[in-house]
């Protein structure tokens, strides 16, 4: 019976880790690009957002993370984290650093 736990435990604790390490792996996957001289577009696919300052929403309203976009003239620069916002598929929210974020509406 010891025996068994120990196997019950190892692989409960194995899959804990293997489930980290994809999301991790996904959620910090380039999924786009910035531009603009202050950041104001992010281009995700097909869709174009565009920096709202005057978006009703505030950062606890960011809902799941989505992955990150670089800059369109150097991939190697520093990169901004995207979330979706909860309860709408026109806005994004975007992270820059620790505490530079701001909300981004889509373009239609």
């Amino acid at each position: 019976m010891n025996k068994i736990k120990r196997v019950v435990i190892v692989t409960v604790i194995i899959s804990i880790v293997l489930v980290i390490v994809v999301y991790v792996a996904h959620s910090n996957r380039v999924i786009g690009n910035y531009y603009g001289s202050e950041y104001e577009y992010i281009r995700i696919g097909d869709d174009l957002y565009e920096f709202d300052a005057n978006d009703p929403y505030t950062s606890s309203d960011r809902g799941i993370r989505l992955g990150r976009v670089v800059s369109e003239r150097d991939s190697s620069s520093e990169s901004m984290y995207i979330w979706s916002v909860k309860g709408t598929d026109e806005y994004i929210y975007r992270l820059w650093g620790f505490s530079d974020g701001g909300f981004y509406k889509k373009v239609h």
